[in-house]
């Protein structure tokens, strides 16, 4: 009777102690851009974003799944209730609606021109003025408020090429489309790293004082508020250890020389 009492006792107490650890399965939406999240020379999916992910989900006890996806699906999918979190997220009004963020990662954004370019566009007014030049930007990304404004702008004259992803942002600009193309410091770090040519293109800071933040999103409908809680304070964690910032300079080195 004892040993049946005892046994029923730690069944119980398994139980408990499965309940109280469950969190997940989630998914993550990834997609590839620059040191965040791309493929090394064995084809093996890396980056600062499933780095961070992979040691997300090992310090809350969550089951975090990996899905790679192009942004304009994830937000779709985010949006219809088919997919549960993305990372490297930039905040808008529009976005806190559907998800909670978590901040992790600080960046600037820069337009990247071609060197004949770069001494008569020096500011976004110049760039608009004349009315030849045309901008690449990744299609769904979102920027900094004086790049929002003025890429809108750009946009309603027709002078925006999307490209569906930032390789092929890079791709198409370094073959000679488009007269700019605008990456954060983390893909321009990444393309000078590639090619070392990439150097002779010139980095603008169209916006010196803003700077663009990545955050998790998770979603407000499928993420509960508990194990949002929950990724918070292992997030929360990582920031306050290093354990990001070592995360980062093992894809980037050091950026503290940027542009």
């Amino acid at each position: 009777m004892r040993s049946w009492i005892a046994a029923l006792a730690a069944t119980a107490a398994c139980l408990v102690a499965t309940s109280a650890h469950a969190c997940g399965p989630y998914t993550v939406g990834l997609y590839e851009y620059s040191a965040l999240y791309y493929r090394d020379a064995q084809g093996r999916w890396t980056g600062i974003d499933k780095d961070v992910i992979d040691e997300l989900a090992r310090r809350s006890g969550c089951k975090l799944v990996a899905r790679t996806e192009s942004r304009v699906r994830i937000w779709a999918q985010i949006g219809a209730g088919q997919m549960d979190m993305t990372v490297s997220a930039l905040m808008t009004p529009e976005r806190e609606l559907l998800v909670e963020f978590i901040p992790y990662i600080e960046s600037r954004q820069y337009v990247v021109l071609r060197p004949a370019l770069a001494g008569a566009l020096t500011t976004p007014a110049a760039f608009l003025a004349d009315s030849k030049r045309r901008l690449i930007v990744v299609r769904g990304y979102a920027f900094t408020p004086t790049l929002e404004s003025w890429i809108a702008t750009l946009r309603t004259q027709g002078r925006i090429d999307d490209a569906p992803d930032q390789p092929t942002a890079v791709r198409i600009f370094k073959a000679g489309r488009g007269d700019a193309v605008v990456l954060g410091a983390h893909s321009l770090a990444s393309a000078r790293r590639a090619d070392p040519a990439f150097a002779s293109f010139v980095a603008m800071s169209y916006a010196p004082h803003e700077r663009s933040i990545g955050a998790l999103a998770l979603s407000r409908q499928r993420v509960p508020q508990q194990d949002r809680d929950r990724m918070r304070h292992a997030m929360d964690e990582m920031l306050r250890d290093g354990t990001v910032e070592s995360i980062k300079r093992r894809h980037l080195g050091d950026l503290s020389d940027m542009p």
